[in-house]
This record gives C-alpha cells, structure tokens and sequence, in this order.
C-alpha cells in the first residue's frame, strides 16, 4: 500500500456552521463525479457520518480495467474544540501477483484538486500567520519581497513555499501564473515580478542562487531547497519541467504527511468500560484512576486503526473483483450481441434462399422475441403477442423468426407507403408469407373476443395473420394494421385460435 497524494491542514477557531459547509462541499462533489447510478464496475464508496460523529470520512475505491492497483480516495474531516482538520489522500493498493510498473500517474486528477480548492475557499486556514490560498501571490516591490523572504525563513511554517521569479530580462510568462493548481493546500506559490522585489527578497534569505527565470522550492525546516533553472531548458521542456516538479512536491507531502489522529465512532455501550470498572472497585488509588483510561483510549484506537486498514485492503479486494466482473460481463454481452448477429443473417440467408429453418440456434421463443423486439424496428410488439409467444410449444423459434423478419421488410414498405393496404397481402406473398386478410364470418361471430386486443385506448380486432406449419408445428402470428400510425401491430402468436373448423 503507498500513499501517492496526502493534503491535510487545520483551520482553528471555525464555527459548526462551517463544518457543515466543508461537509456539503464534498456531499455535492461526490454526487458531481460519483452518481450512484453511473457508478462503474470496481467502483465503491462509503461513508462515516452520524449526528454525534465529530468525524466525517469519505472513501471511494476504484480498480480501473486492466489495471494492477485498486486506488482509494479518503476525505476526512475532524471537528473538535472549535478545531477542523480536513485529510485528502490517495492509496495505491497492488491487487496483482506479478512484478511490472504501475501504469497509474502520480499527479492528482483534476476532480482532487478540484475539491481542496473548493474547501480553502470556504475555510481560512493560517500557516506561520500567512494565509494559505490557490492562487499565486504576486511581489512588485522590495518591501513585498522583504515580506516573503521573512515567511521562507519562518520557524513555524509547515508547509513548502514556491517561489517563483519571472525572467522579467526576456519577458516571459511565470510558470504558476494561474495559481497553485494541483499544489493546492500542499504549498504556498509566491512571483517575484521585478528585480526589486527579488533584491528585497535575497536580503532577508541571504540567497544568490535564485535570479530571473528560476524556480526554488524552500522546505518546511532545514532541508535543501530543490532548484529549478528554467534558462538552462527550452521553452518546449518547460511544462515537462513544471510537472517534475509538482511531482517532487506531491510525492514529498504523500511520504511525510501524517494521517490525522481520529477518535473512535460514539458508541453506546462500552462494555470494556464495565470491566474496568469492576476492577476500580477494588483498586481506587490514584493511578489507577489515570492509567487505565489512557491504556484502555490507547488499546482501543489500535485497534481501530487496524480494523480500518484491514477494510481498506478488502474494500481494494472487493473493487477488484468488481472490475473483473464487469470485464467479463462486457465480454459476455459483446459475444452475445455477435451471436446475434449470426442468428439474424443466418435468418436473411435463409430467407433470402427461400428455405425453411434448419438449425436450432435460437433456443426457446423467449430469445426468438427479444430478437426479434431489438432487431425488427418497423414491428410493434403488443403485450398480448409476447405473453402468447413466450407460452408457445412445438414450432421451431428460428421458424417464428424467421416470418416476423420478412413481416417487418413488409412493415417497412408499408409505413414508408411504398405499399398500400390493399397490395398488404401481394407484398407478403412476395416475401414468402402465407397471409390471410380476415378471419371467417363464423370465426368473428362465435369468438370476437379470441381477436381483440386494446390499441391505443381503443378496442381493435386483429383478424389479419400469417399461417405457418401442420400439426405440432402450426402457429398463426395475428397482426393489426394501424392505418392512422402506418404501424405493424403484431397482436398475438401461437397456435391456430378457436374456430379451426372455418376457414379462417
């Protein structure tokens, strides 16, 4: 597990008001960029939060396709004693067996940093009594130089500062002119502009290293400022240059910012708090009084520390194996959608050919119809025909799909009036269809009701349909012309309805 990004700062007093600012602010870029119903496959998210929580966490696990580490993003927000803490970081967990190079990048995505600049507007946060904020703070003059050449060499500041000047010899633009970016939170960015303000600032730092067209990045405590020349680069390797070393700083603040102390869950029962207790009963002296809590808080927060470390790796786990299944459900879906494809010319070559179905790639008439719904766009299926359809038996399905396929060539002609209702049955019979206008007198008379269907808050009989087969391999596919839509309503298909007798 390492820890590729880590933001962390406190703002001290802040009001209950703004902690439920802060909170929102992060609630509404979750539902921003992690809608629960656009969430991918290898995608979790889960919250701490309560009424009686001074703690609010966010985690969300990600395991990108074909990837080898499960990222997990954790917001935290701490609210105790007036105080707010907020904790961005990002995990990279190994979720493989094999040894290769991380494909995933070390700079933050733009959705982070995003969130952080969001929060410092909100919140006003103070570091060595100088405002941390996203944009660059600009020095013109000797005494703004003297100012910042004063906060470099602070004793309390905890955060680097980057001090940029702008080769103001060959007027070219500064480099973090638009601000932090995806330093936000994790440095302080300042431009020397002019030559007296880069005198003013070398005279409180005592640096002759720093001059126009340079960059100096002065850690927190004494360590040796990391130092860019941009005069020795080309102006084509200057963004190359600028993205080293943001990664410099980044990777810097991941290893050495500390993850916030946070209190257990409020809970409502403690029965170790029985137990001791008990034992208090028997030993009332003073240090017992003052050494078991603190052992017994110290015991508990281990604990808990462990237990979030462990969810963190079976949250990775769990993402992992999410992603993997999807992966092959997209397969499945892409082979199934190319099965098909096969059905369906298959059905073309063979109507085409003018031969009956002679192979049982179509299982059951259940597939037959969901074919032949998301294929034939020129049919309309009615309720009534799918019930009736899925409950036939006997007939081959292919056969079944085969006729709603040379229907909806048929269907298209018609709603494209290419074809009239009276030349209805001519085109059928052109396409190999035996097709039937109305059904026999005695058949309407007796069983009226056998050929209505509702269409269109109408009461409507279906009396034309198409024959197919002998015996156990019958079926009668009724349709209704929709003369006012242009529309092929397929009403009913299964076997020979009542009034066989008659010649329907």
């Amino acid at each position: 597990m390492r820890t590729t990004y880590a933001v962390s700062f406190t703002t001290e007093p802040c009001s209950q008001q703004q902690r439920i600012t802060v909170i929102d602010i992060v609630s509404d870029w979750l539902l921003d960029n992690f809608p629960s119903d656009k969430r991918p496959a290898g995608t979790f998210v889960r919250t701490r939060e309560g009424t009686d929580d001074p703690v609010f966490r966010l985690s969300i696990d990600e395991s990108p396709p074909g990837g080898s580490h499960t990222r997990s993003f954790t917001v935290t927000i701490v609210y105790i004693n007036g105080s707010l803490t907020f904790d961005l970081r990002s995990v990279l967990i190994p979720t493989s067996n094999r040894i290769a190079p991380s494909r995933s990048t070390d700079l933050p995505q733009a959705l982070i940093v995003q969130l952080v600049a969001r929060v410092l507007q909100e919140v006003t946060v103070y570091d060595a009594n100088h405002q941390l904020v996203v944009r660059s703070s600009i020095a013109t003059t000797s005494l703004q130089g003297n100012t910042f050449g004063a906060f470099v060499d602070a004793p309390s500041r905890r955060l680097p500062v980057l001090v940029e000047v702008t080769d103001y010899e060959r007027t070219s633009a500064p480099l973090f002119r638009d601000g932090a970016g995806p330093l936000s939170g994790l440095a302080h960015i300042v431009i020397l502009n002019t030559p007296e303000a880069l005198r003013g600032f070398n005279e409180l730092t005592g640096d002759t290293i720093l001059g126009p067209g340079s960059i100096r990045v002065y850690w927190a405590g004494r360590a040796d400022p990391f130092t860019l020349l941009l005069r020795e680069t080309t102006s084509s390797s200057f963004k190359a240059e600028r993205d080293r070393l943001v990664r410099v700083v980044i990777e810097t603040g991941a290893l050495a910012l500390a993850s916030p102390r946070v209190p257990p869950p409020p809970r409502d029962d403690f029965e170790d708090f029985e137990e001791f207790e008990e034992d208090l009963d028997h030993d009332t002296t003073a240090d017992a009084l003052t050494s078991i809590p603190s052992e017994l808080f110290a015991a508990q927060n281990a604990t808990i520390d462990e237990y979030e470390r462990n969810i963190v790796d079976l949250q990775a786990q769990i993402a992992d194996a999410d992603r993997m299944i999807g992966e092959q459900r997209t397969k499945l879906e892409r082979k199934s959608g190319q099965v098909d494809q096969l059905i369906l010319r298959n059905v073309d070559l063979e109507t085409s050919a003018g031969t009956t179905a002679g192979i049982k790639a179509v299982a059951s008439m259940k597939e037959a119809l969901r074919l032949a719904q998301e294929n034939f766009t020129f049919l309309t299926f009615h309720e009534n025909a799918l019930e009736s359809g899925e409950q036939l038996e006997g007939p081959e399905p292919f056969a079944v799909l085969q006729d709603l396929r040379r229907l909806n060539e048929v269907a298209r002609a018609w709603m494209s009036k290419e074809i009239s209702g009276t030349s209805f049955q001519l085109a059928c019979r052109s396409v190999g269809l035996d097709y039937a206008a109305h059904v026999s007198d005695n058949s309407r008379q007796k069983y009226e009701q056998d050929y209505a269907i509702t269409w269109q808050e109408r009461r409507v009989l279906a009396e034309a349909h198409i024959r197919r087969g002998k015996k156990a391999h019958l079926f009668r596919i009724h349709i209704y012309l929709d003369d006012n839509t242009q529309q092929v309503v397929v009403a009913y298909i299964g076997r020979h309805l009542r009034g066989k007798h008659s010649s329907s």
